[in-house]
């Protein structure tokens, strides 16, 4: 093992050169931080201003104003695609859904009624018994759909689902 004599810095031809690098390099990131802390001060002064929040509502309402015609011309030109490559737009689905669940909610109030009708006509069967017939066990009244139908798809009667 061979070991290097160290070298005085006195001797290094090069540690004036280091010095000042390193001195420049400390005096740059210091300049960088206390620069960056002041701008970032700055911006959050100026982000919580109310001036600051005027201009950003104008301009929002002047985008949302000049852009209103585009999006017009936008939905029209879809609306026309779709309908070219016999696709249905987006009002169309949002109809066929709703006119769905009124079918269903129709189809859950008639199970549901015809359930009343099939109780109704056991507890009078088994309060008349006909002349001349044994008296059966009543049927037990059949669990009705609508109530899975519901859990499923958590509706209750009488409130469509949302369609969005």
């Amino acid at each position: 093992m061979s070991m290097q004599p160290d070298i005085p810095e006195s001797l290094d031809p090069l540690g004036t050169w280091r010095a000042a690098r390193d001195a420049s390099q400390e005096i740059w990131q210091m300049t960088r931080d206390i620069s960056l802390e002041t701008w970032s001060k700055l911006m959050i002064d100026l982000v919580n201003s109310e001036e600051y929040s005027q201009a950003t509502s104008q301009w929002l309402d002047a985008y949302l104003t000049l852009s209103q015609p585009f999006q017009r011309v936008l939905e029209t030109t879809m609306t026309q695609v779709l309908s070219g490559l016999n696709m249905p737009a987006r009002a169309d689905v949002t109809s066929l859904a709703e006119r769905m669940t009124n079918v269903e909610m129709r189809l859950d109030d008639l199970d549901a009624k015809l359930d009343v009708i099939l109780h109704a006509l056991q507890t009078f069967a088994a309060s008349n018994p006909a002349p001349g017939t044994t008296t059966m066990a009543p049927i037990p009244p059949v669990k009705s759909a609508r109530t899975s139908r519901e859990k499923s798809s958590g509706r209750t009667q009488g409130k469509p689902k949302e369609v969005r």
